[in-house]
C-alpha cells in the first residue's frame, strides 16, 4: 500500500538535513547558508542518488476502501501512517445529508468571521460575514474560507457527526481537538503545506481533490523549520511548487517524489497522517470538515525532528498556539503575521461598545 517507500532518500542525508533545520531555527537560514554549504551538498547528493537509481516519482490514485470498524481502520491505516480514503463512511451522517451552502447561509449567515489572505499572509485579514462568503461563491467570486470553527460557535452540530467513531481514532495523549469547516468555490484551493495534526477529513458537499506525499520527502521541500502547527513550502523564483501543475525546471528534485492523488466525493473520509505534505483543489463548490487533533507521541513518531521544532516555536509559542487552535485556527495565522494584537484590540473595543 505505501508507495512512498519506493524512492527512499538515504537516512544519512535525512539526518544531516535534520541538523540543518535545527541550525536554521537557531541561527537563521541566511546565516547557515553563509557559513556552510551543507544544504546544497545534501541536495546535490539527493539528485546524484536518484539519477543513479534511474527512477522518477509516480502519481498514484489513492485507493478507496471500506472498513467494518474503527479498530480495523486504526490497525491497517491510522497506526501505520498510511493515507487512505474511507469510501462513503460518512454518507449517512447528518452533515452529509443536510449541509449545503444555502444551509449555512440560512442558519449561520450572521456569523462574523475572520478571512485570512492565504496567498499572502502579510496582506492581513478581513472581517466579514459568513453569508457574504457564501453569496460570493454563488456569484462565482470563488473565495475559500478555511478553518470555520463551527463547533466552537455552534456545539449542537456535534450531532451531525458520528463523534464516537471519530473520537475513538485519536490518541489518549491528545492536547486538543477541533472540527474545522472549509467552504470553497469552484477553482479555489490551498497550496502545499503540512501540519503536526492528524486529519480525518469528511467531504460533505461537492468534490475535492488532494495531492499528498510523505514527510520522508521534506528534505526535498526544504521548508522553514517551523510555523506553529504547520509549515508551508518555500517560494523559489516567486513560485511555490504546485503538485497539480508541477514546474520541474524551478523545482527539479520534486520529480523524484512519489505522490498520491485523492479524489473525494460526498460521504468520503480522507485519512491524512501528521506531517504529510498536501495541496488541495476544489473542482466544484464544496464543503468539507477536518477533524484534527494534537497528539504527542503519535506525531513525534511521524517526524521527531519536526515535532521538536514545533515545540519551540515562538510566534506564537506552542502553548498559545494550542489555545488558538481550540478557538479558531485563523487566530494562529494572525499571531504569526503580527496582526493578533490589532485583532484582539478591535474585539475588546467591540465588546465595550455593545455593553
Amino acid at each position: 500500500m505505501d508507495i512512498t517507500t519506493q524512492n527512499i532518500i538515504p537516512s544519512f542525508l535525512q539526518l544531516k538535513y535534520a541538523g540543518v533545520q535545527f541550525a536554521d531555527r537557531i541561527l537563521g537560514r541566511k546565516s547557515v547558508d553563509k557559513w556552510t554549504n551543507t544544504r546544497s551538498n545534501i541536495h546535490d547528493n539527493i539528485e546524484q542518488f536518484f539519477e543513479k537509481k534511474g527512477r522518477e516519482g509516480r502519481l498514484i490514485k489513492l485507493p478507496k476502501v471500506e472498513v467494518n470498524s474503527y479498530k480495523e481502520f486504526k490497525k491497517k491505516y491510522l497506526n501505520t501512517y498510511t493515507p487512505i480514503i474511507l469510501k462513503g463512511l460518512a454518507k449517512d451522517w447528518n452533515c452529509c445529508k443536510n449541509w449545503s451552502l444555502d444551509y449555512f447561509k440560512e442558519l449561520h449567515g450572521d456569523d462574523e468571521i475572520v478571512m485570512m489572505d492565504y496567498s499572502d499572509f502579510n496582506n492581513g485579514y478581513q472581517r466579514t460575514y459568513l453569508r457574504d462568503i457564501i453569496e460570493g461563491i454563488r456569484s462565482g467570486m470563488g473565495k475559500y474560507y478555511r478553518f470555520y470553527p463551527l463547533l466552537t460557535r455552534h456545539p449542537e452540530h456535534i450531532a451531525d457527526f458520528d463523534y464516537k467513531w471519530l473520537r475513538n481514532c485519536k490518541q489518549k495523549d491528545t492536547l486538543a481537538e477541533a472540527f474545522q469547516v472549509f467552504i470553497g468555490g469552484e477553482g479555489t484551493g490551498t497550496p502545499l503545506h503540512n501540519s503536526i495534526c492528524p486529519n480525518l477529513f469528511v467531504q460533505v458537499f461537492g468534490k475535492k481533490t488532494w495531492r499528498i506525499f510523505s514527510p520522508h520527502y521534506t528534505t526535498i521541500v526544504d521548508p522553514k523549520p517551523a510555523c506553529n502547527l504547520h509549515r508551508d513550502a518555500p517560494t523559489r523564483n516567486n513560485k511555490v511548487f504546485d503538485p497539480f501543475n508541477p514546474d520541474y525546471e524551478t523545482f527539479p528534485l520534486y520529480k523524484y517524489i512519489d505522490m498520491y492523488e485523492a479524489d473525494l466525493e460526498p460521504g468520503d473520509v480522507l485519512w491524512n497522517p501528521p506531517y504529510y505534505w498536501h495541496a488541495v483543489q476544489n473542482p466544484t463548490d464544496c464543503i468539507g470538515v477536518g477533524y484534527r487533533w494534537v497528539p504527542l507521541w503519535f506525531s513525534f513518531k511521524a517526524s521527531p525532528n519536526y515535532f521538536l521544532l514545533d515545540l519551540i516555536t515562538k510566534q506564537p509559542n506552542f502553548i498559545a498556539t494550542i489555545n488558538y487552535f481550540k478557538k479558531d485556527t485563523n487566530l494562529i495565522h494572525l499571531a504569526e503575521t503580527n496582526h493578533i494584537d490589532k485583532y484582539l484590540k478591535e474585539e475588546k473595543e467591540r465588546k465595550l461598545s455593545k455593553s
